[in-house]
């Protein structure tokens, strides 16, 4: 099994690639996203002087560079930083990262959420193991041991051989492959998913199938979540700030509307306003426009593109925040 492992590198993390996402592949081998990011910045950056960035988890893909260009300018060299189920943690490291390298940082889009603010140890699943240049290689065997031991799942296993062997897209392999049609900007590390947004276009894409996932919620009654942003929390975020004040960044805040609804605590934001500034911290979460309707979001975790592209005219606009939400 090392041997194939080896040979095939299925998840990309023991040779050197020109890209993490063949565009054209029937199925592919879903990346470490941390690593991606990482790995397509350093190299990138040998040539490319960034100065913007986008951090936060899957989420923060869907606000495309070419929109946040219209807010922050023209000049901007910007670059995705993100990673599946970022954490906070982790999010750190990469801003810790980029201000080693010197790089300025001009401008700083954090998209947050929960799950995000939550999480602040490193994970040790090869899906979301951090990349080793962000903690000085300092878990390079656990990250190999990570990929290997996810290569040696006999799920994972059997459907892999098979595909490669077969070429064929059966049913229980599109549990272990990725065979969503995607784009992929390996300048600015964007993806997109224009295939999708073709099939909303033709009412092709709310199938049966995809409507299953849009499970019902109480759209009455504002639920919040639990305090979470406690003393580890703090560290980290004064941390950040800190870098963004070396760098005199102009820095925003997003907190993502998910379709839960659920509303961020209001201690939380409060510490979020009081340490970044009120004007720079823009809650989206909870009942809102946004989260009522199922046709904004992919599925039940992901929103999509026109979604990020209002909140970030509404945040550059610094459009004014009631208690009971944004007026929008």
């Amino acid at each position: 099994m090392a041997v194939l492992y080896i040979a095939f590198d299925p998840f990309k993390v023991l040779y050197d690639y020109e890209s993490f996402f063949d565009t054209n592949a029937k199925a592919s081998v879903a990346p470490n996203k941390d690593y991606a990011s990482t790995t397509t910045f350093i190299k990138n950056s040998k040539k490319i002087n960034y100065n913007s960035f986008i951090f936060g988890n899957s989420r923060s893909i869907f606000y495309q560079i070419s929109e946040w260009k219209k807010h922050i300018g023209e000049d901007a060299i910007c670059y995705h930083f993100d990673a599946s189920g970022e954490s906070l943690w982790a999010l750190n490291k990469k801003v810790e990262f980029i201000n080693k390298k010197e790089n300025n940082i001009k401008n700083m889009l954090l998209v947050l959420d929960y799950a995000t603010l939550t999480n602040v140890k490193p994970k040790s699943a090869h899906s979301y193991i951090i990349s080793p240049a962000l903690v000085n290689n300092s878990n390079i065997i656990e990250f190999h041991i990570a990929f290997f031991t996810a290569f040696l799942t006999p799920n994972f296993t059997y459907a892999y051989l098979d595909y490669k062997i077969s070429n064929k897209m059966k049913p229980y392999i599109k549990k272990v492959l990725d065979d969503r049609q995607k784009n992929y900007d390996n300048k600015t590390n964007e993806l997109r998913f224009d295939y999708f947004e073709n099939l909303i276009s033709k009412g092709k894409y709310y199938t049966p199938e995809r409507l299953s996932v849009f499970y019902d919620r109480d759209t009455t009654i504002q639920k919040f979540s639990e305090e979470c942003i406690k003393e580890n929390q703090k560290i980290i975020l004064k941390n950040i700030y800190s870098i963004t004040q070396k760098h005199n960044s102009k820095i925003k805040i997003i907190i993502s509307p998910l379709y839960d609804q659920i509303k961020i605590n209001k201690d939380d934001l409060k510490y979020l306003r009081a340490l970044f500034g009120e004007e720079n911290v823009f809650d989206f979460s909870g009942i809102n426009r946004f989260t009522n309707n199922y046709k904004n979001y992919y599925e039940a975790s992901h929103y999509r593109p026109h979604i990020a592209r209002e909140i970030m005219r509404i945040i550059y606009e610094q459009k004014a925040q009631t208690d009971s939400g944004y007026d929008y």
